[in-house]
């Protein structure tokens, strides 16, 4: 009973808390520019990117079990599935707390240990930087002049924005205590390896690491890279069919579609709850792509702000719905498996 109360608390504290990020960020668009656009939109192509995100969820939760196998872990796709909607859904909430929780969520269905689970996931942020890292290169091939015109523009926005001198001392006081720390660790090493939380702190590294060496012993390594393309197809995809749901943005092609990966991975990147730099960073994207095109960056920023938001709120739907089906499976897989193991 106790621990059905706490799901119930823990579901309406994390959803309200995503309901306020994304309210933040809607508060900042305008409404009636965004209702005009709504009016001439193709909800076919917003519905078809939905789709994709979800098609997306299954393709990484493939190639998770292929990364576990190594390690003598048949699990379930379908748990792999949940873990990973339940990480986006805390992402909504905290910054980057979805990598834990994906973990965590993951060892209460398929009882894989933690640290070895999170050694997979930081291992799949290596892979995903790599492709994201293939993609820009594809990007500077083929937009060069309008990824210029991103960074010029992007400068410009941290120039205006940001309080130069507040950052420098920030970064200057965390670099301090850091070296304070590293001091007095070696101060006290002789005692600190005797203690019980270092040995916890040693046999979790042992564990992560072993997740992450498991892409040496993968047995499908074809099948792992088809599974990585194709997850990064989708992902391209998700961004590229919403350009024909606009008037604006129809005639737009895979560069300019190649263009806004980047750019929407550089908004989801960036530590804000919520995802909130997506809309921003896509209203400079577009900005970009107009002004590399001769046209007006006013206009494009116009068009980036609704084109932004509009994908961003589908996506967050998503997020959200799955999120909330996922608190509900994982509790009933978890149960179940300790069910399973009393009898």
């Amino acid at each position: 009973m106790k621990s059905k109360i706490k799901q119930s608390l823990f579901l309406i504290f994390a959803s309200l808390l995503a309901v306020f990020f994304v309210i933040i960020t809607v508060k900042q668009i305008d409404f009636e520019r965004v209702v005009s656009v709504l009016k001439e939109t193709n909800y076919f192509w917003i519905f078809a990117s939905m789709a994709l995100s979800i098609l997306s969820y299954w393709i990484r939760a493939t190639r998770w079990n292929l990364l576990l196998k190594p390690m003598g872990y048949h699990t379930k796709t379908s748990s792999g599935f949940w873990a990973i909607s339940f990480a986006y859904f805390m992402n909504l909430t905290i910054p980057r707390s979805g990598e834990v929780a994906r973990a965590t969520s993951f060892y209460k269905m398929e009882n894989v240990p933690f640290e070895k689970s999170f050694g997979t996931v930081v291992l799949e942020r290596v892979i995903d930087l790599f492709f994201l890292l293939l993609f820009v290169g594809l990007t500077l091939i083929f937009n060069y002049q309008t990824f210029i015109h991103f960074i010029e523009l992007g400068q410009k926005e941290k120039t205006t924005n940001n309080n130069t001198e507040s950052s420098f001392t920030l970064y200057y006081i965390l670099f301090t205590l850091f070296i304070i720390a590293i001091i007095i660790t070696l101060f006290l090493w002789k005692k600190i390896i005797k203690t019980k939380l270092f040995n916890r702190i040693k046999l979790f590294l042992f564990g992560l690491w072993e997740g992450i060496l498991s892409i040496s012993k993968l047995q499908k390594k074809g099948l792992f890279i088809f599974y990585s393309c194709a997850l990064w197809i989708c992902y391209f995809l998700m961004t590229f069919v919403v350009l024909f749901a606009f008037p604006e943005t129809k005639n737009f092609g895979i560069p300019e579609g190649l263009f806004l990966l980047i750019a929407g991975s550089f908004g989801m990147i960036l530590p804000v709850s919520g995802g909130l730099a997506y809309p921003y960073i896509m209203s400079i994207a577009f900005s970009a792509v107009f002004l590399a095109k001769g046209g007006n960056q006013t206009d494009g920023r116009a068009i980036g702000d609704y084109f932004g938001l509009i994908l961003y709120i589908a996506h967050v739907i998503t997020i959200i719905i799955f999120g909330l089906i996922a608190i509900y499976k994982i509790a009933r897989i978890s149960n179940n498996s300790l069910k399973f193991v009393k009898e």
